[in-house]
């Protein structure tokens, strides 16, 4: 008689973004992308549409492509941290926040006003910042993964609170002269 041994294997063990080899690598940079596409494709449900910086003139594509393109960094740097102890995991923990947070903050645009659109940003860039500060005490070079995409939050965060200080009183008495 014949017998079969049948190996058992979990497929969602192969899914694991925290596994330290190059899979575990590339599913961490492209889960945060895939749920961006699973958040874009509910809001979309819902008749939201998400709006992204894009200044000097630059289409809203290359703005959207520019502030995505720090999620898979955010995710790389949070496979390089997570598996490095406890302080390694909180750091993990953190980075998971900034990434929902640049994720959600899209869809928050169109019904803030200027103000409270750059606070929202602002808020974003210091969660940024103090996850790069808690990434960087467990691997410095993860945070150096990290500037490139905190470089964009902190360049819009910088531009929007321009143009609304640039707005608001006591500017906007110089701002609304118009010729006659």
């Amino acid at each position: 008689m014949a017998t079969i041994t049948a190996v058992s294997k979990q497929f969602f063990s192969s899914l694991d973004a925290d596994r330290h080899n190059a899979l575990g690598l590339v599913l961490s940079a492209a889960l945060p992308l895939a749920v961006f596409v699973i958040a874009n494709g509910i809001a979309e449900l819902n008749g939201m549409m998400p709006l992204f910086f894009a200044p000097f003139g630059l289409p809203g594509w290359m703005g959207g492509v520019l502030h995505l393109g720090g999620l898979p960094l955010f995710g790389m740097a949070r496979w390089m941290v997570a598996g490095r102890g406890d302080r390694g995991r909180e750091a993990s923990c953190w980075v998971v926040v900034l990434m929902a947070g640049m994720i959600v903050q899209p869809f928050l645009v169109m019904p803030l006003d200027a103000l409270a659109l750059s606070i929202v940003s602002f808020a974003l860039l210091v969660v940024g910042l103090g996850t790069m500060v808690r990434v960087a005490e467990v691997d410095p070079k993860a945070a150096m993964i990290m500037a490139p995409g905190m470089a964009w939050v902190g360049f819009s965060a910088f531009v929007g609170l321009s143009f609304a200080a640039a707005w608001a009183p006591p500017f906007a008495v110089t701002n609304s002269h118009g010729g006659a």
